[in-house]
């Protein structure tokens, strides 16, 4: 067993490492620990706890100092000497020997007294392991050691926070620091920095640095072994790296060279890594179905959860929440036999995947339940995955805000730091896309074709743009059964052409039917209803609509757009069915107004035009001709508007949006 127990790492005595024996020195040598107050002397602990523990990268000498002195009862003489003593220490070690003479006295901290007197450290204590170890590793230093740790230390006191930290070479001939050598001096064990350094890559989005580090990485020593048998990690890393980039072809290349490699060195649980990425990638036909995974003992179950996603595309919603329970299953069996317990984040993945399948399928309340579990227990300006995609499909595809016109709220939550500020590159640019897409939504909307096209498509967001959803032209990546079918119809029907539409309308309406779709379904009934008006069938067509308004999606207005065109279509069909008698004009007029504060609540002013249009309309085959002449200057001012808005190119405030996108790629790319 002795074998698999990995060697030991080697101790290297730093900068930071003097400044801390120096205070411990200071503070509890000779028992003057005792004169400090109480709470005082617990809040220094919890310093040079916090400092020796090396959880984080080391502070300044002069900051741990300054975090001392910020402690409870510090203008207590004592307290104040001790600090005095601790700032003038660097002054006091200006040679080397100076720095051997203070090594010397550090055993006294750890070193047994009489037989029946404890020492101040025992040995086995936090404190007393970081003393002897500090020491061990000083006394195997050469004289050309010693002086070089005593330049760096004064270095590094002096404000070169680099200095003392560079890697040091193992080889024979040239490491002459050491004088003792251990065989843990000997060789070069693996070390985190270049893994630290591949991670830093991905979040700037320098791809080059990245590879090399988890390259450097990968090719250390981690075993007496001539091979350390982890080349199919690096290989797996490389392949999510393409993954996240899109990059397909690149990850499939690395990814059955990964496969060879685990099954070669009998990585079980790589093994079943990488198999469960050959899933994820797309399909290489276009008919193609995309592969789910089978449960397997080493299947991760988020890999589980993402089939959700593949059955979402052309399978009805109840397999979808089938897979939904079984990934739970999944998380549950994975959670009781993993050694480490799972990253919290990742339990609440189940709460995001339900979110988006019960709006998938009409519910948005249920929805909105599960989205606002993880927005109250995953902290903010973090870079998790679960929180993101919560937060983009609040503000875009789903979000009742940009869908009810409310683009500037929607915007702010979008542009607050806590959503963008732990972001990596590939994150960035789903949030980028996502900032964009609000915005031509709000000019598309409005009809500002010029500023859409020299504007904002010339600095669209790295990736294919569907402008489909923006009814712009045909060109981007296909989509479902039912939004193509539902695409085609609404094109013909903007030409004037609706009735030849209607085998696509059959066709979207029975899919979304059959596969549960009920937003789909619902405009696909609405748009049945407005071809029924086209050949005569006001009183159907009227049936139809009137079937679908009490619908919670409809009557509370979570999509708005939807409510206008069933509010102005369910106006239309009692007019037809009621003849145009007064009746049925003052009904249609309540439906009408509702229309109106729709459209123009959402500012989409072609249809807002033609709403107003039948407003005047029915206003005077009612005799009420101050409203009509009203309701005429409404939709002469609307037009006007919508004629300024088709000229105007450049908008400051969408050019300052744009610009803050920009700036916030720039800062986010340079973190250090």
């Amino acid at each position: 067993m002795m074998d698999d127990v990995p060697p030991p790492t080697e101790h290297v005595v730093r900068p930071h490492h003097i400044g801390l024996l120096s205070i411990l020195s200071l503070a509890f040598k000779d028992g003057d620990f005792k004169e400090f107050p109480i709470p005082f002397t617990l809040h220094l602990y919890r310093c040079l706890l916090n400092e020796i523990s090396e959880v984080c990268q080391p502070k300044p000498y002069n900051e741990v100092l300054k975090e001392i002195a910020s402690g409870p009862r510090t203008e207590v003489q004592a307290c104040q000497s001790l600090l005095a003593n601790a700032r003038a220490m660097p002054g006091n070690l200006g040679t080397a020997d100076d720095l051997t003479v203070f090594f010397s006295n550090v055993p006294a901290l750890f070193v047994e007294k009489p037989p029946d007197d404890n020492p101040i450290f025992m040995r086995r204590s936090l404190f007393g392991y970081f003393c002897r170890r500090c020491f061990v590793s000083f006394i195997k230093l050469s004289f050309s050691g010693v002086v070089k740790l005593q330049r760096d230390f004064q270095a590094w006191t002096a404000g070169d926070l680099s200095a003392g930290y560079e890697v040091i070479n193992k080889e024979q001939l040239t490491n002459d620091a050491t004088l003792f050598k251990t065989q843990a001096d000997k060789k070069a064990w693996a070390k985190p920095e270049s893994l630290e350094a591949w991670e830093k890559g991905l979040a700037i989005g320098d791809d080059t640095m990245a590879a090399e580090n988890l390259r450097r990485f990968f090719e250390q020593q981690f075993n007496d072994n001539n091979d350390s048998g982890l080349r199919q990690h690096a290989l797996l890393n490389l392949v999510r790296m393409h993954y996240t980039h899109k990059e397909y072809d690149a990850a499939r290349k690395l990814l059955s060279e990964a496969i060879t490699v685990s099954r070669t060195s009998g990585d079980r649980i790589t093994l079943q890594n990488c198999i469960s990425m050959l899933h994820r990638l797309p399909p290489t036909g276009s008919g193609q179905r995309p592969t789910l995974n089978e449960i397997q003992l080493d299947l991760h179950p988020l890999e589980v959860f993402y089939d959700v996603s593949k059955l979402l595309e052309d399978q009805p919603i109840g397999m979808a929440f089938n897979k939904i329970m079984q990934a739970i299953g999944v998380q549950d069996h994975w959670v009781d036999v993993q050694l480490i317990p799972p990253p919290e984040e990742e339990l609440w993945v189940q709460h995001s995947v339900q979110s988006i399948v019960w709006r998938s399928a009409g519910c948005d309340k249920l929805a909105t339940i599960e989205e606002n579990l993880i927005m109250a227990f995953i902290p903010s300006g973090t870079s998790d995955e679960t929180r993101l995609s919560i937060v983009l499909n609040r503000a875009n595809q789903a979000c009742p805000n940009a869908r009810m016109g409310l683009y500037d709220q929607s915007l702010r939550n979008l542009l607050d730091p806590a959503i963008w500020s732990g972001l990596g590159m590939d994150d960035y640019a789903t949030w980028a896309y996502a900032v964009w897409n609000i915005l031509a939504l709000w000019v598309t909307r409005r009809g500002q074709q010029r500023m859409f096209e020299e504007v904002l498509l010339p600095r669209q967001p790295y990736g294919r743009i569907n402008t489909k959803f923006l009814g712009l032209d045909l060109e981007g990546p296909p989509r479902s059964k039912i939004h193509e079918s539902l695409g085609e119809v609404l094109k013909l029907k903007r030409s004037g052409q609706a009735t030849t539409g209607v085998e696509n309308l059959l066709k979207a309406l029975w899919h979304s039917e059959f596969l549960f779709r009920l937003h789909e379904y619902r405009t696909g009934i609405i748009l049945l209803a407005d071809v029924g008006l086209e050949f005569g069938m006001s009183k159907r067509s009227q049936a139809l609509v009137s079937d679908i308004m009490p619908q919670a999606s409809i009557i509370c207005g979570k999509d708005p757009e939807q409510r206008g065109f069933a509010t102005f279509t369910l106006a239309r069909a009692i007019i037809a069915s009621g003849e145009s008698t007064s009746e049925s004009l003052r009904e249609a007029l309540l439906y009408l107004l509702a229309a109106e504060k729709d459209y123009e609540c959402l500012d989409i002013l072609e249809a807002l035009q033609d709403v107003q249009y039948f407003i005047s309309v029915v206003y005077h085959n009612l005799d009420m001709m101050g409203e009509r002449d009203a309701a005429a200057r409404r939709h002469h001012a609307t037009a006007e508007k919508r004629k300024k808005l088709a000229t105007v190119v450049q908008d400051e405030e969408v050019d300052a949006i744009l610009n803050l996108i920009g700036q916030i790629g720039v800062a986010l790319s340079s973190r250090k």
